[in-house]
């Protein structure tokens, strides 16, 4: 599996393109916000010559689904997220009123639901589905065992050094902290963490702060 990582929008979400030798792809948080990074996303993909398959989504706040339009135009896909979110797509323009984050383009239905036991896959790349509520009803971590090094893509349910916020819409930081230590914590401690934002971690890092 090769990961590309891109930092998108004024918020700083990381974007992951996640492919297989055959070209597939699966993206992660896609949240491009202007033309230049649609353009910056769009010319990757073409220049690997890749073809994407699924669109996921760790959580539904706004700077997560700045991306979700572009990329269901593009490439045809529509984004997958957990159910519990869905009704945050309601509230994208309470969010841009809120964060001062602008919204070229709404957001439109998601075209599916992940829940906790699912499992994302194409060819090669294998993605189990982990349900964290806390940051947001559904938070989801998509987890890869199957790599040499296992991998796992947390959205803003887990930071270097910090978690993500409780106090946004229908945050609970008690359900936070608890599927924390009980659903990532207890993953194998040598596994990489690609956080929603900034550095990538380690289980065994984060363990400390917990």
């Amino acid at each position: 599996m090769k990961i590309k990582q891109f930092v998108f929008n004024p918020f700083g979400v990381n974007c992951f393109v996640l492919s297989n030798n055959a070209g597939d792809a699966i993206l992660i948080d896609p949240s491009v916000s202007n033309a230049s990074e649609r353009a910056a996303l769009a010319d990757y993909i073409k220049n690997a010559g890749l073809k994407v398959r699924r669109m996921l989504n760790t959580h539904l706040h706004l700077d997560h689904v700045l991306g979700n339009a572009f990329v269901e135009r593009k490439f045809g896909v529509k984004a997958e997220a957990h159910e519990e979110d869905n009704f945050l797509l309601d509230l994208q323009e309470e969010q841009s009123q809120m964060f001062g984050l602008p919204v070229e383009e709404i957001a439109p239905p998601l075209g599916g639901f992940l829940a906790e036991g699912d499992v994302v896959e194409i060819p090669g790349i294998k993605l189990h589905v982990i349900h964290v509520a806390g940051h947001s009803p559904g938070g989801i971590a998509f987890f890869c065992e199957d790599e040499s090094t296992p991998i796992l893509f947390p959205g803003d349910i887990l930071f270097a050094g910090s978690m993500g916020r409780a106090d946004l819409f229908g945050g609970d930081e008690e359900a936070l902290i608890s599927g924390i230590k009980s659903k990532l914590l207890t993953l194998p401690g040598e596994t990489v963490v690609f956080p929603g934002h900034g550095p990538s971690t380690t289980i065994e890092d984060e363990r400390r702060w917990f």
